[in-house]
């Protein structure tokens, strides 16, 4: 039986179901040593906040809102994300290679890594950040206006932004890249300039000419090396759609999303 296995999903979904779909994933490696890839696509400009945040600090609600955005509290750390047109990757796993004398600054690098490769394969010069002050990291700043360790970068901007979870037993790590950015969307929902925003990260399209296809694969080839054998593919069934239902009301909740 294969240990990985790809997800990896054409169609936009909404805030709710994506969120709940990287939960029923992490909650499966803890049922069985396994990993998995999902790539995937959002159907509304969505903002997601990092799980420790405070949403009426991290984001303008109102402005959300009136500009039929879609918001979402994540399991993972980290800070607001706009989600829009972008393509956006989640590794959930339990295997050893994850968890044998690595933490979780560790794995999240072995994770980074092969993010760079994947994206250095399509002739693009992507390379780990050093990360940034530590106030930054301490802030209500959004995601993308400051690296963190092990995060990507090209030509100083950052070009990846990600968030893990991990327990004894299991991982989840997802994370955006940008195809293109709506910076006054972005600025106007996390209450900060667009103009920094714009000195701060980058877009695929603003460095590379190749098609968001060839990025799908690359990553997909670069996390099959990565694991050492066939990402087989998956759909999930019946009892899979139940308990990703019974997430997804959480998910589509303010007393989950604005809790904080």
């Amino acid at each position: 039986m294969p240990s990985w296995f790809l997800l990896s999903e054409p169609e936009p979904l909404p805030a709710a179901e994506n969120m709940a779909r990287d939960e029923h994933l992490f909650n499966l490696c803890h049922e069985k040593k396994q990993g998995f890839l999902r790539l995937y696509a959002w159907e509304k400009p969505t903002f997601s906040i990092g799980v420790s945040q405070r949403a009426q600090r991290a984001l303008n609600i109102d402005f959300l809102r009136d500009n039929g955005c879609e918001y979402v509290r994540r399991i993972t750390g980290g800070k607001a994300v706009l989600h829009h047109r972008e393509i956006t990757y989640a590794v959930a796993s339990s295997e050893d290679l994850f968890f044998s004398e690595h933490d979780l600054h560790q794995s999240y690098m072995l994770i980074s890594r092969v993010l760079v490769q994947a994206i250095r394969a399509l002739g693009v010069d992507a390379v780990l950040s050093r990360g940034s002050a530590s106030e930054l990291s301490r802030s209500h700043n959004p995601c993308f206006s400051f690296p963190t360790p092990h995060e990507i970068e090209v030509a100083g901007r950052k070009i990846v932004g990600s968030a893990q979870k991990r327990d004894r037993q299991a991982l989840l790590q997802h994370g955006s890249i940008p195809l293109r950015m709506d910076y006054d969307l972005y600025a106007g929902g996390a209450n900060f300039p667009a103009a920094a925003l714009r000195t701060s990260m980058t877009t695929w399209s603003d460095i590379s000419a190749r098609e968001p296809r060839e990025l799908r694969e690359s990553l997909v080839e670069s996390f099959r090396g990565f694991s050492g054998g066939e990402l087989a593919p998956m759909a999930f069934s019946a009892e899979d759609e139940r308990r990703i239902g019974e997430l997804r009301e959480k998910y589509a909740s303010d007393a989950w999303n604005l809790s904080l």
